[in-house]
Formats: structure tokens, sequence, C-alpha cells
């Protein structure tokens, strides 16, 4: 988009050039782009084709692009271009600083972007880290469903289509787990696609996080579903339920600790209000005391002066 306006502002710029000068669009600014996540590298190639120009360049980059997005080898090549060709520019200062992003706002951010390519049916995406999710999932008793998603890989745009965008895996999702996507653009994504090292893309992990673990360390994977198995939304929707019905202890251990968590709070509370109520009743017995005892001094003091 921001090329495709670039390029609209030079075409007015040339019809207009005898006009004001400073009612002439901006000059193009190169891109601020998050380090490491190939998406830096397209935004930048996106640049630079719509500088004046180059736009033959632009042809022979989304060409190059498409042949390798069709090998599946642009997953591979992104990181690599962003370290060898962002890397140097940054640090020359010819590139801003990438912008520091939040768990929250890359969820959001995804959010936004699956809605405009896959509509607006799919699993409550979890706003938050990994880490948190995890806990999420605790507090809920279910158990945390990561989506490793990368929008490089070839079946990636196939995969949210035809499962996460489906009614049904949708709504079964919801129900039964808290959905956290690890999307390959984001440090947190590529970290837990490190840690659980799957063994191809797109996958679902079914996590459960360890009793007493802190930030999501602890974390155990249940069972994968992956590759050509996630084109099938029945299977992969049995599958999880299959994982459910294994691990039903777990959710069942869960729920028993949540329970007993809720009655001694309530045990709790109310100790805390029969001592509020005590407290009440201890303080207006003494204000009552103290105002019987000036009565009766007072009392005394007019029997006396009637004397």
């Amino acid at each position: 988009a921001a090329a495709r306006s670039g390029g609209g502002g030079g075409g007015g710029e040339a019809h207009g050039g005898g006009g004001d000068p400073a009612a002439r669009p901006p000059a193009r600014q190169p891109p601020a782009a998050a380090a490491g996540s190939g998406a830096g590298v397209l935004d930048f190639l996106s640049y630079v084709g719509g500088l004046p120009g180059f736009s033959h360049l632009r042809l022979l980059f989304v060409g190059l692009g498409r042949l390798l997005q069709r090998t599946g080898l642009l997953s591979l090549v992104l990181p690599v271009a962003d370290l060898l060709l962002l890397t140097p520019l940054r640090l020359l200062g010819f590139l801003a600083p990438p912008p520091r992003e939040s768990a929250a706002e890359a969820a959001a951010r995804f959010t936004a972007e699956f809605e405009e390519l896959h509509g607006e049916t799919h699993p409550r995406f979890f706003r938050g880290s990994c880490s948190e999710a995890l806990s999420r999932a605790r507090r809920e008793a279910k158990f945390c469903l990561v989506y490793l998603h990368s929008a490089a890989h070839p079946a990636a745009a196939s995969t949210c289509d035809e499962l996460i965008a489906n009614a049904l895996f949708a709504a079964f999702v919801d129900e039964n787990f808290v959905f956290w996507v690890a999307d390959d653009a984001t440090a947190d994504g590529r970290a837990v696609r490190q840690a659980l090292r799957p063994r191809e893309l797109p996958t679902l992990v079914v996590l459960a996080q360890a009793e007493g673990a802190g930030r999501g360390r602890g974390a155990q994977a249940l069972a994968q579903v992956a590759g050509v198995r996630l084109r099938d939304v029945d299977g992969t929707v049995a599958a999880l339920s299959e994982t459910l019905q294994t691990w039903a202890p777990l959710l069942e251990e869960a729920r028993e600790e949540l329970t007993a968590r809720a009655v001694d709070r309530a045990i709790i509370q109310e100790q805390a209000s029969e001592y509020e109520r005590a407290l009440a009743e201890d303080q207006a017995r003494e204000e009552a005391e103290v105002a019987a005892a000036a009565a009766a001094e007072e009392a005394r003091g007019a029997g006396g002066e009637a004397a």
C-alpha cells in the first residue's frame, strides 16, 4: 500500500510541477521494520522498488519472492537477508530503529491482518505472551493450544482459510482451549517455535503448564497436529478431542484445585466478615458503656448540686 501511495504521489507531482512546492508530497522515507522478522526485508525491498527509476527491480523482487515461496525457501532466506542487508543499514543509521511491539500489540496486529485476509470467523486469539496464555489456561482449567504460524510458508494461507477460519474448529477451540498464535514475525513466536522444534509447519501444539511453573517455564507439550493433517477439519478436531480424553486426569486435577482454592477463599472471606462483625459489635458495646458511664456521672453531679 505504501508503494502504491508513493507512486501515485510522484505522478501527481509530475503533472503539477509548476505549483506550490509546499503542496508537493513529502519524500518517501525508508521503513522501520522489526529486526530479524523477515518482514523488514520485504518492506525495504518494496520501498526500493517504489523509488523513481527502480520499478524494474520491483518486478524482479516479486518474481523472486514467488519462486522462493513456491519452493518453501522464503522462510529461510528472509532472516538471512535481514541479517546481511538490513542490520548494516541500521548500524549506519540509514534505517530507523525497529519499533518495540508488546505481545498484546502483536496479537492485535495479527488479528487485524487475519480478519482482513480470512474473515472474522476464528478462535479467540489470546492477546498476550505465551506464558500469559499458559497462566490463563491454568486458571480456567484448560490446556493452551498453540498455532505455529509462518506467513512465508506455502501452506500458511490455506491452513488459515480451511482450518483456523472454520466455524466448527473455532467453536470447539473456544470451548476447550486458550488459543495462542506463535507468529514467527514476533520474538516470542520465534522463541516458542525454537523451544518446541516442530517437525513441520504449520503445526498445532497442545501445551499444559506444570504446577508452580513461572513465566511459562515447565510447560509440557502433550500432542501435535501438523502438516497435511490440518487440511482435514474433522480429523483435527477428532485428534484434539482424543488428546483431551487422554489427558483428562490433568484437567480434572486442575478443576479440583480450582474448587479447593475457591472454597479456601470463601472460608477466608467468611472468617474476615465474622471478625469485622465481632469488631463492630465490640466497638458498639464499648461506645455504649462509655455513654452509660458518662450519663451516670452526669446524674451523680446533678444529684449533688440538688442536695
